[in-house]
């Protein structure tokens, strides 16, 4: 029986709370959320009423998350592979831990790049017509809502109740 090493256990207490991390590294999307480019920036208001909102998932375009997701759980599978058996047994072990532990990070990873969001239909109020608009899902925006939609400088749109 092999004892594990303080090195291992310490990596194995990293991974446990690294990767339900990664769940809050996810993109935010929605009606509040805004990038600091955005900040001090004039910003047009129209005003209108949400026809149709159906949920959606926005996923990121990057696969930054699955890697970083993959790389830390292929470590910590190692290293936890690392201290079984001995000999050949010990190696597949360790081969085999960093191939599970990199499958389960690359799904973590993935899991993190998902956000559930709206699909939101605004009618304007001044006979502008209807324009669909997908955000995160906060705030959330039923049916018959009154709304204000801000619109960007760059045409970036956001929709958020009408108070």
């Amino acid at each position: 029986m092999h004892v594990r090493t303080p090195a291992a256990l310490i990596l194995t207490v990293i991974m446990a709370t690294a990767l339900p991390a990664l769940p809050g590294c996810g993109p935010h999307l929605g009606g509040y959320d805004y990038n600091a480019g955005e900040a001090r920036q004039a910003n047009s208001i129209y005003y209108g009423t949400a026809v149709n909102v159906q949920e959606v998932n926005i996923n990121s375009q990057s696969s930054g998350r699955q890697t970083v997701g993959a790389l830390i759980g292929a470590v910590a599978g190692g290293v936890i592979g690392s201290t079984i058996g001995s000999g050949s047994g010990r190696t597949l072990a360790t081969v085999g831990g960093a191939l599970l532990g990199g499958a389960a990070g690359a799904g973590a990873g993935e899991l993190t790049a998902r956000q559930t969001g709206l699909q939101i239909t605004v009618r304007y109020d001044k006979g502008d017509g209807e324009e669909v608009i997908v955000q995160g899902n906060d705030p959330y925006i039923t049916p018959g809502q009154r709304v204000r939609v801000i619109v960007s400088p760059t045409g970036s749109r956001r929709v958020e109740p009408a108070y």
